[in-house]
């Protein structure tokens, strides 16, 4: 009876060193296979929480590109608007300077005027530019409907949309109409001061010209303004995207360090451990044709 449990024992320790061998072999040639260290977290607990911590930094890094390219795309958008409404409101300033000329008659008035009113027709047209999701950029968060209804009255509100670009670090995506074309001379908007210019010409009213000419530098100086802003919160941008992709390489290796398997390392250690399980197998060959009754 003693005899039969002993080598059960045996028999049973023999299976379960050639299983644990096996084991080793397959964990290794998976390793290699995968080219990492870490398969499951129980193969390196400490580790494998040091990882989960920095993908997820990488997460968010991948979460502020996207924000950075959404941001560029609808900045780089709003420049050119904005250098379209600059080029009509410089003409509209030179149209004003012909306009002051006293020796015009009035059909030449009347002619100027007209072409103030058409800038003023593309400068709304612009003030109402919609991006490629059918956006009004210039409506802020009201940005489902026109910023500026047919008389030119501001629609939507000065609200900007934040969008985190880093951590800690976020920026308005544009401007609101309050900020591009509202707020000439107190209260008037560019589209009143084409209006009124329109209309004193028509007048041949020297004094309100005189008066509009002024507004149309004050309104030319705020997009001037704002035209500034897009480019700094671009260059911005710029910077902010080359720290995020260091940063971001930065974790790359960190994480490269921590669970990429050293091949040459590991193909030793499958080597050898190829040859224990040889010998294993070998030896639980051999003990199946040992009884008792060898040693009698």
């Amino acid at each position: 009876m003693i005899g039969r449990l002993s080598t059960l024992q045996f028999n049973q320790s023999g299976v379960s060193t050639i299983l644990d061998a096996q084991a080793q072999v397959a964990r290794l040639q998976e390793q290699i296979g995968t080219g990492r260290r870490i398969m499951t977290p129980s193969d390196d607990p400490s580790a494998s929480a040091q990882l989960v911590t920095l993908n997820s930094e990488l997460s968010k890094i991948e979460s502020h590109q996207k924000n950075i390219a959404a941001a560029t795309s609808a900045l780089s958008f709003e420049e050119v608007a904005l250098d379209s409404a600059n080029d009509l409101l410089l003409r509209a300033r030179e149209l004003t300077i012909q306009g002051q000329n006293g020796t015009l008659s009035q059909s030449d008035r009347d002619a100027i005027a007209n072409e103030i009113d058409g800038l003023r027709e593309q400068l709304l047209s612009i003030g109402n530019t919609q991006n490629a999701a059918g956006e009004f950029i210039f409506a802020g968060t009201a940005s489902n409907a026109p910023a500026y209804d047919a008389s030119g009255v501001f629609q939507g509100d000065a609200i900007i949309r934040q969008v985190n670009i880093g951590k800690g670090v976020s920026v308005a995506q544009g401007h609101s109409g309050s900020e591009v074309f509202e707020g000439v001379n107190g209260g008037l908007n560019t589209f009143d001061v084409l209006a009124d210019l329109s209309q004193a010409l028509r007048n041949n009213d020297q004094e309100t010209v005189s008066a509009r000419f002024i507004d149309v530098d004050e309104a030319t100086e705020k997009l001037s303004s704002v035209r500034t802003s897009v480019g700094v919160r671009m260059n911005w941008i710029e910077d902010q995207g080359a720290l995020n992709d260091n940063f971001n390489l930065d974790l790359q290796r960190t994480i490269s360090d921590i669970q990429d398997l050293d091949i040459a390392e590991a193909i030793g250690r499958l080597q050898l451990q190829m040859v224990s399980l040889q010998a294993a197998q070998q030896t639980f060959v051999q003990t199946q044709n040992l009884s008792l009754f060898n040693y009698l």
